[in-house]
């Protein structure tokens, strides 16, 4: 049996296959649902924080071939709910690095032959 597309969109913000129904509402119908469940929206935000200062995905990646239809049309309802969680962007820290290595700067200087001068 193949789980619902809002089973599989709980799943990708808390890690847990939850009872959500079948079809994706609107976001504030999710997270009351998800709340419904113990995930409060407190409880995903910290969930998210917490994978991310680990260094582990999140959202959590599906498993091959679960989402079998309207991928479209979930990945807006995951970007909605996000966006009502407040999770829609998620901080990137700066690059620690100063210098390009020795490839990266061959790469940059590299230039296809009908390129011509450069600068």
């Amino acid at each position: 049996m193949t789980d619902s597309p809002a089973v599989l969109l709980g799943y990708a913000l808390t890690g847990v296959r939850l009872p959500l129904g079948e079809g994706l509402g609107a976001p504030g119908t999710i997270v009351d649902a998800l709340a419904a469940c113990g995930w409060g929206a407190a409880a995903v935000r910290d969930h998210a924080h917490h994978c991310l200062d680990a260094d582990e995905p999140w959202p959590h990646p599906l498993p091959p071939g679960a989402l079998t239809t309207g991928a479209a049309q979930w990945y807006a309802a995951l970007s909605a709910v996000r966006a009502h969680l407040d999770l829609a962007v998620q901080p990137q820290p700066p690059s620690r690095r100063t210098t390009l290595t020795p490839d990266e700067r061959r790469l940059l200087e590299d230039r296809p032959p009908h390129h011509g001068p450069v600068g």
